[in-house]
């Protein structure tokens, strides 16, 4: 009996031990957000008819504005890799990435679109970017550094080679065009607007303005004839040497010696092109090319037709590249401009961008004379989703915890590791309006378990934070009149970790960190600026720095925080600064034995961001996961 007893209690605390062990053997973990832009925006490719798609440009960067060499051999792009933005160009298989020594504004920060047209039957380069709405202008030639022909005060709004590729028009939006050689040497001047159109033949047709007319100059700048009176700046050349022209919703067909040898009144403003020898397509009005018609300059007959026409068309103008709607993206092929079956080469996702959901391509057009396609993902769209990803403080494989078509960000462990608490929004970026942000918690492997608050529009909560022992969340919220993250009427508020009332603390304060038994925030007015300490029930408030930003605590009640805004690379531990050895750090944490921090960082000022560990002194950075464009780490 007495062995029987003996045998038990051992077995008992066997037992026990077993699951003290096993508690303390759970494997520590990070969670954090990213949207996985990097693999999903700013890349250049070159899609098959057979569906076969090359990656050209080969970077987590931004690489942007492809453009396609007259022959189909080489594609042209800028690319910020090299921490500024430069031109590069690639084989049109991919091989052969090189630097052409050209550094141009930032993406970022350009006041225009950056333009890159290739010489006809030619190896030269013209590139246009901007710069705070100056417009500047380069020849790139092989083998010789780029060379700076101008610099105007209004932007760049159109680059156009000759047929023959021995004359470069630089048109601006308003004010003086100018002609070059390849050579660089400046050819001729003409007043002008934007945006003009070389004849098959050699004339070069200029818009003066809305209204003032327009003129056609031969490639010398010899002004062949001039007109005068209101006139849009479509212009539109046919193959044979006829000019199109919409004059107060009039289309006139004009010879290139000056003649007009026809006119018929046809609605539409935007958008002009020859489908052939006798017919116009004339776009709707606006932006707008739909309601495009076909006019006859022949008979004069109207009739409905496709706005095909005015999309990417092949070189022997029998093919467009289209993008229609294809549950849940689109098709990205291929279709007879007049109208017909549309051929699809692959099928590609979408983005927000404005609210509108559109395709996410951009810069589409045929390589050379082949039926193949270049593009470039993801180009002027909001950013994609966040969602929540997890990965071992040591590295490995990276686990994708969610999977939705909503903004998922600032995760947060619950101190048993069992559940995250994170910050939900139905959109992102522009496309969010005045949508707002709630507390949601997901269990560890991404389960949505319950919605702790769904606050009304224009309405933000954010930073959400648990108490030592799980049963609280302490969060920040703010309104439409304040942006999240900028000084304003921020108030710190609690809810319970399962559901129920939300509870106003009276604190104006943002950013809060719940340690071991105090409260951590940073004032979010003038009067209590600075990083504070409080009490969980708000009393006893302790102003730790006059500045600083994103506070947090170790498991034995160090507090850390960043002493200047978002992106800096300084974290102040107790009375010591450490530097950090990133270019931007935009979230800290601690870990568990708080000896390392978990960081998302750049390594360079163009790099994305990336989940690091770091010892607390700035030293020994270990990079847990490679272009995920993340943020939000937390590591329990």
């Amino acid at each position: 009996m007495f062995r029987a007893r003996v045998l038990g209690l051992v077995t008992l605390l066997a037992i026990l031990l077993g699951v003290a062990s096993s508690r303390a053997s759970t494997p520590s973990l990070i969670v954090f957000a990213a949207d996985r832009a990097p693999s999903v925006t700013g890349e250049v490719y070159r899609l098959d008819p057979n569906g076969h798609r090359v990656d050209l440009s080969k970077s987590a960067y931004q690489d942007t504005n492809p453009a396609v060499s007259w022959d189909g051999k080489r594609v042209a792009f800028l690319s910020d890799r090299s921490g500024r933005t430069s031109l590069y160009e690639v084989g049109i298989d991919g091989r052969g990435i090189v630097r052409l020594g050209l550094s141009v504004a930032p993406l970022a920060e350009a006041g225009c679109q950056p333009q890159l047209a290739w010489q006809p039957r030619g190896d030269v380069l013209a590139v246009a970017a901007c710069d705070n709405l100056k417009g500047l202008l380069w020849i790139v030639r092989p083998g010789r550094k780029p060379l700076k022909l101008l610099q105007s005060k209004n932007g760049l709004e159109g680059l156009f080679w000759s047929p023959d590729g021995r004359v470069l028009v630089a048109s601006p939006f308003r004010g003086v065009v100018r002609a070059f050689s390849p050579d660089g040497r400046t050819l001729w001047k003409a007043d002008g607007y934007c945006c003009g159109s070389w004849s098959p033949q050699g004339p070069f047709a200029l818009p003066l303005g809305s209204r003032f007319g327009f003129h056609v100059n031969d490639e010398s700048g010899r002004v062949r004839f001039k007109t005068s009176g209101s006139v849009s700046s479509n212009l539109a050349w046919s193959s044979d040497g006829r000019l199109a022209v919409i004059r107060r919703d009039r289309l006139e067909v004009w010879t290139s010696s000056g003649g007009v040898v026809f006119g018929k009144s046809v609605p539409g403003q935007h958008g002009l092109v020859w489908a052939d020898e006798r017919h116009v397509i004339v776009g709707g009005y606006g932006s707008c090319l739909c309601k495009a018609r076909s006019v006859d300059v022949r008979s004069g007959k109207v009739s409905p037709a496709s706005g095909l026409w005015f999309d990417p068309l092949s070189a022997d103008r029998r093919l467009a590249i289209v993008t229609p709607a294809s549950k849940p993206g689109f098709a990205l092929g291929v279709a007879p401009p007049g109208g017909g079956r549309t051929r699809t080469y692959a099928r590609i996702g979408g983005c927000l961008s404005t609210g509108v959901w559109s395709p996410a391509a951009s810069s589409l057009q045929f390589a050379g004379r082949s039926r193949s396609v270049v593009y470039q993902s993801w180009s002027d769209c909001d950013p994609p989703f966040a969602n929540l990803y997890s990965v071992a403080p040591g590295g490995g494989a990276v686990k994708r915890l969610t999977d939705v078509r909503a903004q998922e960000t600032q995760p947060a462990l619950s101190p048993d590791g069992n559940e995250i608490a994170y910050v939900w929004a139905s959109a992102t970026g522009l496309s969010c309006g005045g949508c707002s942000d709630g507390i949601r918690i997901a269990s560890a492997d991404g389960k949505e378990l319950r919605t702790l608050t769904n606050p009304e529009n224009c309405t933000f909560d954010d930073s959400p934070t648990w108490s030592p022992d799980g049963s609280t969340i302490l969060f920040s919220e703010v309104g439409c009149d304040s942006s999240p993250g900028t000084p304003g009427d921020w108030e710190l508020y609690t809810v319970p970790a399962g559901g129920g009332p939300v509870h106003d603390l009276g604190i104006a304060g943002r950013e809060p960190a719940w340690g071991p038994s105090r409260i951590a925030y940073v004032g979010a007015d003038k009067s209590n600026s600075g990083v504070w300490t409080v009490n969980p029930d708000g009393s006893d408030r302790v102003k730790v720095a006059e500045t600083g930003r994103w506070p947090v605590w170790s498991a034995d009640g160090r507090l850390a925080y960043r002493p200047g805004g978002y992106g800096t690379t300084t974290v102040v531990v107790g009375a010591q600064v450490e530097k950090l050895p990133f270019t931007s750090v935009t979230s800290l944490a601690w870990s568990p034995d708080g000896t390392r921090f978990v960081v998302t960082a750049s390594s360079t000022k163009t790099a994305p961001l990336d989940v690091y560990t770091v010892r607390t002194d700035g030293t020994d950075p270990l990079r847990l996961t490679k272009n995920y464009d993340a943020f939000g780490a937390r590591w329990r």
